[in-house]
């Protein structure tokens, strides 16, 4: 009988492979009945599927299914757990799937190879239901079909969650690589990705718009007489004062070692001038401590400001405003130029 249950060439090889691990079947209708997709069947429809299938003993890390291979099986698992996996590189597996569940009813539904491996995790007993089988079942039975559009809609919502939570994840990764880990402001990256497009929103738009770049003044001797973990509290304090003291649609960034730059979009170079002043003055007066609760020099920054030209690009303003830096550390350095 088993043999003409498989009538292609994959499920008389899958046959033979298994025929040695075929154990006793002890199964009965009423054990039959727990399985999801047998849920309020008749007891009629359930013996005349006992008839029509076969339980078989599989070992751990045994194949079920492969998108290399063609499936003409729906397994149920009576005992035992299989997971299901994209690859085999050691990944977390998608799902795990224990007593009650089956597999391989997408690939017998859409008639393709399966889209992931199916493996058993530990020793497991199956029941195997050739696809004639299953449409058969399907064809004499209601429950059966009623269930395993239950079965398909829930894994339909969780194949969505397990989308929805990798944008989210991608997102978050996306978010992570344009701050800077220690100072938590945008990085360079962002900054280069970011700033040509609002250098053009303001010439297309005749808006103001001025960028600031600090630095700490004399930050080698400090980190060279109090050790880093003294200089990342201070970038940090600075990282610290400077977000706090910009306007929600302003952005600070790290440009590069104890090097930041500013934003001011819509602003004047008035009013970036007394931005400047406030936030020169704010870090100056600042109390900062390293890890151990030690109180540290007071810092001072040197700050540059550039406004926007007509016609410049986005090089040539940021070159401008290192050019004011440079300016404010020749004239002694704690102050604005411009």
């Amino acid at each position: 009988m088993y043999a003409t249950l498989y009538t292609t060439a994959t499920s008389k090889a899958l046959y033979k492979m298994n025929r040695a691990n075929n154990i006793n079947n002890s199964l009965t209708t009423e054990m039959l009945a727990t399985q999801n997709i047998l849920r309020g069947e008749s007891q009629e429809n359930l013996a005349w599927l006992l008839k029509h299938s076969e339980q078989h003993a599989y070992n751990a890390g045994d194949v079920l299914l492969t998108p290399e291979k063609n499936n003409h099986i729906l397994y149920l698992v009576l005992k035992g757990r299989v997971q299901v996996r994209l690859d085999w590189q050691g990944h977390e597996a998608l799902a795990y799937l224990e007593e009650g569940h089956c597999v391989g009813e997408m690939s017998i539904i859409e008639g393709k190879r399966p889209s992931a491996i199916v493996v058993t995790e530990q020793d497991c007993e199956l029941l195997l239901i050739e696809k004639n089988i299953v449409w058969e079942l399907i064809e004499r039975s209601s429950a059966v079909a009623r269930n395993l559009l239950y079965i398909l809609s829930s894994r339909v919502r969780k194949d969505n969650l397990v989308i929805f939570e990798s944008r989210q994840q991608q997102a978050i990764s996306e978010q992570n690589s344009k701050i800077d880990a220690l100072t938590n402001l945008y990085n360079r990256r962002w900054l280069d990705e970011t700033l040509p497009g609002i250098t053009e929103r303001a010439h297309k738009d005749s808006q103001d718009f001025c960028i600031l770049m600090l630095d700490i003044d004399h930050f080698k001797l400090f980190n060279d007489n109090y050790g880093h973990h003294a200089g990342d509290a201070a970038l940090t304090s600075v990282a610290e004062t400077m977000a706090n003291n910009i306007r929600p649609y302003d952005s600070a960034a790290r440009y590069g070692g104890e090097e930041f730059i500013i934003l001011l979009p819509d602003t004047t170079a008035t009013e970036a001038r007394i931005i400047a002043e406030r936030l020169k003055e704010r870090i100056r007066n600042n109390t900062v401590t390293d890890t151990n609760g030690r109180r540290l020099p007071m810092l001072t920054v040197s700050i540059g400001m550039a406004e926007l030209k007509r016609g410049q690009d986005m090089s040539a303003f940021v070159e401008a405003a290192d050019a004011a830096l440079y300016r404010a550390k020749d004239s002694g350095r704690n102050c604005v130029a411009i």
